[in-house]
């Protein structure tokens, strides 16, 4: 019982940090029509840089985090000033830029690499020390990321939900030729939007590194676990990322535990691959 318990508890942890990483995805795609194929790579730039501001330049690593916010939606708002939005007016515009989004996430991989080089890089933890609960053993940290991940879905939320420039967001969602009639600049939304998805997508990757490791190229097994949580929860749906990330976040908890971690990869494909012929819109389904 205790077991299952604490695979329980790593779910719930691992599914937490997996939803706020799904959800840069989830929010440039569900906007722009553009998927991120870099995505991954971006969180661990995040990472990085969170890294960087701690051990270089000695901040807490909780400011260290709040510095790399600002850094990451400017270079989010620089690929689309720059890149995105002229391959967005050309044919084959679907394409086109999810090959450049793929290419941007490889050499940012290699930039990273080439600066920071391949060894694993220490993340501290938010908090230190743990404490029992009844006979499970929680760490701080690991309670910690959970809040800061709720607190994060909740004012990503308010945010489509109350500001006006989420609302100008979910209009150009739902169809980009009548928030256009309505007076909407979709270049800005556009601009804002990847801003928006890799400060949100590089913060959790600092939160990643901070659980489990950093290193250059874990950024593809990130990329990987992220298409398959959107898809699973429901392409450009923000409520469907965050359930397929507890789905699959417990369900790594729990094969980790019966089977061992050499499963954890089958066992998500297996789950993904009867959710697509059962439900293909995925568990919510939609842009909302």
């Amino acid at each position: 019982m205790e077991n299952i318990l604490n695979a329980l508890v790593s779910g719930l942890v691992s599914g937490s940090l997996y939803a706020i990483m799904a959800l840069g995805l989830t929010i440039i795609y569900g906007i722009s029509r553009v998927f991120n194929f870099g995505h991954g790579i971006v969180a661990v730039l995040g990472g990085y840089l969170a890294w960087t501001f701690f051990s270089k330049l000695g901040l807490p690593f909780a400011i260290s985090l709040l510095c790399m916010l600002p850094v990451m939606y400017f270079i989010g708002w620089i690929v689309y000033r720059y890149a995105i939005r002229s391959l967005m007016k050309k044919p084959n515009a679907d394409f086109s830029t999810v090959l450049f989004m793929l290419g941007l996430g490889i050499m940012l991989e290699n930039i990273i690499l080439q600066i920071f080089g391949p060894r694993v890089k220490a993340v501290p933890e938010l908090f230190e020390g743990s404490f029992m609960l009844g006979t499970i053993k929680i760490k701080n940290h690991e309670l910690a990321l959970i809040v800061v991940v709720i607190i994060g879905i909740i004012v990503l939320t308010q945010f489509f939900k109350r500001t006006r420039m989420g609302q100008a967001m979910r209009a150009v969602a739902q169809s980009v030729p009548g928030a256009g009639v309505v007076g909407i600049n979709i270049e800005k939304i556009f601009g804002y939007t990847f801003g928006l998805a890799f400060m949100v997508t590089g913060f959790s990757g600092a939160l990643l590194a901070s659980k489990y490791f950093m290193i250059p190229h874990i950024g593809w097994d990130w990329m990987v676990k992220g298409f398959v949580i959107v898809a699973f929860g429901g392409m450009g749906s923000i409520p469907g990322a965050v359930v397929g990330a507890l789905v699959l976040g417990l369900a790594e908890a729990f094969t980790t535990l019966s089977l061992g971690a050499v499963w954890v990869w089958p066992i998500w494909f297996i789950m993904f691959l009867v959710l697509l012929l059962l439900r293909p819109q995925g568990l919510v389904g939609g842009r909302n």
